[in-house]
Order: C-alpha cells, then structure tokens, then sequence
C-alpha cells in the first residue's frame, strides 16, 4: 500500500509541473504578442495608429525602358516587404499571390504608349515681293517701231539671191534693196531709232545716208536729194524727216524718181526690208 501512494503522489505532483509549465508558456506567449503588437518600437512613437493588411496592394508604376536598375529596385523592395511581413507575423500568401502577377510581366517590357504627332500639311506659300518689284514698276523692253521711209509702193522687190534683170545696165544681178516709187522731193523718214553714221554723195547712186540703227542693223538710204536733213551722229527717232527724194537715182535712171533702201544685219547680210517695215 505504501508503495503505491508513493506513486500517485509522485505522478501528481509531475502533472502539476507539466501544467505549471504549459501555463508559463502561455503566458510567455502572451507578453511576445503584447509586446509585438501593441508594445511602441522605439521611445515616443505607437503602433496605434498602425494597421495591418494581409494582402498589401500593388502600385503600379511604368518604368522607363531607359532604367537599368528596375529590376535591382523591385526586388529590394519585395526584399523588405517580406521582412517586415515576417518581423510581424502576417501571412504571405495573399502578397505571394500579388508578386506572382510581377514576375509575369517582365522588367523593362510594359506597356509604353507613345504619342506620334500628326504630320502636319505643307503649306505652300509664295514668296514675298521684293522691294524692288514692289516699288518699283516693272521696265518692259518694247519692240523697236517700224514705218515706212516713203508713201509709195514698192516698184522693184528684194531679190535676195536671185538674179533679176537690171534694165539700166542691161545685166542680170542681185536686188540688195526695196524701189519705193516716190516724186521728186517727197519726205523720207527714218524707219527706226537710231544714229547716222554716214552721209556721202556717190556717183551711181546719189546722197546715201547710213543709219546704225538701235537693234544692232543698219539703213542705207539711196538717192536723196543733197543736203539731207541729218549729219554724222545725229541721233533720230522712227518718223523723223532725214532727207527727200531725189529726181533721178543714176544707177537706176529707168525707173524714175523713186528711193533705193537696203536693211543689213550686224554681219552685213541683206535683209527685205518689207518684211521688217510691214
């Protein structure tokens, strides 16, 4: 009998000490989550205004392609939050789930939209006028005036060079001019501008007076009167009087009273002087 009360005694007093000590851990546990959640971290601050999120929402952030250290950054800040999510016991599986969704999208590959501006129209303008062209009038240079040195008709054409038959010499040669049947004294005009260059008195075809004219080409005016209007250098204009018929051109005597004119080119060509005076 003795010795089996010793053995109850001795059992109960280890069951105590196994509640004693489960009780004591208890309340270690207590005071760890006292001072873990409601104890203030450092002195002057309090966790009262503290809360506590199981699942911690993401903040979306474009990162610039440009950015080399994205990914270092992310990952210390994932880092930290599993420390601090660890430090104070809050379960990570809502916020595993929440990175699981950041590993999908890759660093450097989201989604960028780029503006492109419009291409803008080209507008075609024109330029500006000068001052010159606006205050100044435009300088036309106007075709140089043609009339006719005499009244009458052509009695003997330009023959250029064809041989036409010459009565007063009785020969066949070139017709360097125009015949303008004229009456003894009637006007002789100047056909263009220009300045006579000669004036002399010839055998075969009486007063000649040669005018250079404007436009580079020459006018020999033959058979005049003598005494013409006009001297070596004097300038005239288209229509101005030079000279008058005379009654007989010698090397021409059968056709009577008329005026010889030959037109020539600056290389001393013959023209038809009928078809610059038309």
């Amino acid at each position: 009998m003795r010795k089996y009360g010793k053995h109850s005694a001795a059992q109960t007093v280890q069951d105590k000490g196994f509640y004693i000590i489960l009780i004591l851990c208890a309340a270690a546990i207590a005071i760890s989550g006292y001072v873990l959640f409601f104890a203030p971290l450092t002195s002057g601050t309090s966790m009262d205004g503290v809360e506590y999120t199981a699942a911690m929402p993401k903040e979306e952030t474009a990162w610039s392609p440009a950015s080399g250290d994205a990914a270092a950054d992310t990952s210390g800040a994932l880092d930290a939050s599993e420390d601090f999510l660890t430090e104070s016991g809050v379960e990570q599986d809502s916020v595993l789930s929440d990175d699981s969704r950041l590993e999908e999208t890759p660093v450097g590959q989201t989604d960028v939209t780029v503006t492109i501006p419009e291409e803008q129209p080209v507008v075609q303008t024109e330029p500006a006028p000068s001052e010159t062209t606006a205050n100044e009038p435009v300088q036309q240079t106007a075709a140089p005036v043609w009339v006719k040195p005499v009244d009458g008709e052509v009695v003997q054409a330009f023959s250029g060079d064809d041989l036409v038959y010459q009565q007063t010499f009785g020969d066949w040669r070139v017709h360097a001019g125009a015949d303008y049947l004229a009456e003894a004294g009637a006007r002789v005009y100047a056909v263009s501008d220009g300045t006579v260059a000669e004036v002399v008195d010839d055998a075969l075809w009486g007063t000649c007076v040669t005018i250079q004219l404007s436009d580079g080409r020459t006018a020999i005016y033959r058979g005049l009167e003598q005494d013409p209007k006009v001297s070596v250098d004097s300038s005239v204009k288209a229509g101005d009087v030079i000279g008058t018929v005379a009654s007989v051109v010698p090397a021409e005597t059968e056709q009577g009273a008329h005026l010889h004119l030959e037109i020539r080119d600056a290389d001393g060509v013959a023209l038809d002087p009928e078809q610059i005076t038309e």
